[in-house]
């Protein structure tokens, strides 16, 4: 079998991988990716984005990248829905955000991985990865057979099945939560430029459901629970707001675990890195993981690069990237996991509570795991809270 080589080899085409490639190929080094679909952006994705995400993927919004209007503002319901809590991107010093269409952006970071000097192979599906006299042989299914590729790096940026991770690396403590999304056209939408979040045990067990505007009646309308039927939940949920789906249309539907268990210890050993969700870098109380994914992506992949060119591909070389990475992400990672790990738990009537205490930067810095210790403090006015909450966020 003749044999394919490259300097680095990027398995997974998501907003890791892409980041990656790129990265390793404007460094002059012999890039191949490859991604197991047809076609980039299949999985199901809220994608919802920060402009700050954009920003790291060093791609400005156009207008077939971006579904709808610019977002600043969310609104947060607990179970008892009144109470809702509304945050305001410029109240808080953000910038907004954006709704995704999520297969254009990634071709978009797919073309400028190409334009850097990327090999890009689609439809190619690794199936085993081996070392071999100080090399990495991995073998890929493509459309003509069997492919054989040898690389010097490997970047495993392939997700929560991830080959890498399976092979070479230990995943204790790797949580999922199921998620389940419909596209649904002709939703009531009082504010396209907002987006809803729902909690509560009647409307998402151990996680939360959301609505997000895409322009003209379009939503993506998901779920993420745990330990009962997504669907079953989405379902009872749309049948509970008529004023908002009385005359909507599922046009698509697509589920996907994500992981919410934190980064996991290990992201390198000797001429391997992992990225996105194969590293358990996720917020884990949100579920959100394009940003911090085109943050590895980057990093991970300058790192890889520079680290060839020298010629020390050993583990102590390549931390430099987790070293980077936990400066910027890794403490809100972890500590949004305190969080989720905290309000999982909570009941309804406990979840109302702290509707009528927290403001929409409370719940900015808890789910994003910002500032627990300002939140945790807050909390301790509050005695049916202190135990309970207050004394784990401190």
């Amino acid at each position: 079998m003749k044999i394919a080589s490259c300097d680095i080899l990027v398995i997974g085409g998501g907003p890791a991988g892409l980041m990656a490639a790129r990265k390793t190929a404007r460094k002059g080094v012999k890039t191949l990716l490859v991604e197991k679909e047809s076609q980039f952006g299949l999985k199901v994705c809220g994608e919802a984005v920060s402009a700050d995400a954009l920003a790291e993927a060093e791609i400005s919004p156009w207008e077939s990248s971006i579904c709808g209007r610019e977002i600043n503002r969310v609104l947060v319901y607990p179970p008892q829905e009144e109470k809702k809590v509304e945050i305001s991107a410029g109240a808080i010093g953000y910038s907004g955000g954006y709704i995704l269409n999520k297969m254009a952006f990634l071709e978009e970071m797919g073309r400028s991985a190409l334009q850097e000097g990327t090999e890009i192979w689609m439809a190619a599906v690794p199936n085993q990865l081996v070392r071999h006299d100080g090399l990495f042989r991995c073998t890929i299914d493509i459309a003509k057979g069997v492919q054989l590729v040898e690389a010097k790096v490997v970047i495993g940026c392939d997700g929560m099945n991830s080959l890498v991770a399976r092979t070479f690396f230990n995943r204790k403590g790797y949580r999922r939560i199921s998620c389940l999304q419909y596209e649904m056209a002709n939703c009531h939408l009082a504010d396209p430029t907002r987006l809803e979040i729902f909690l509560g045990s009647n409307v998402a067990p151990g996680g939360y459901l959301w609505i997000f505007p895409k322009g003209e009646g379009l939503a993506n309308v998901g779920i993420g629970t745990q330990g009962v039927p997504a669907r079953k939940c989405l379902d009872k949920f749309i049948d509970a707001h008529p004023r908002r789906f009385q005359k909507a249309q599922v046009l698509s539907m697509g589920a996907a675990p994500v992981p919410i268990g934190g980064q996991i210890e290990e992201l390198v050993q000797d001429g391997l890195m992992l990225c996105g969700d194969a590293a358990g870098q996720v917020i884990p109380l949100t579920g959100a993981g394009i940003h911090s994914a085109i943050a590895a992506g980057r990093m991970a992949g300058q790192v890889a690069a520079e680290a060839l060119i020298e010629g020390d591909i050993s583990r102590k070389r390549l931390s430099i990237y987790p070293e980077q990475f936990n400066e910027t992400w890794g403490k809100r990672i972890a500590d949004s996991l305190k969080a989720e790990q905290l309000i999982v738990k909570l009941s309804d009537q406990e979840l109302n509570q702290l509707a009528d205490i927290f403001t929409g930067q409370d719940i900015v810095d808890l789910a994003n795991g910002f500032n627990l210790t300002r939140v945790g403090i807050k909390l301790l006015k509050y005695p049916g809270f202190a135990a309970t909450i207050a004394r784990g966020l401190l």
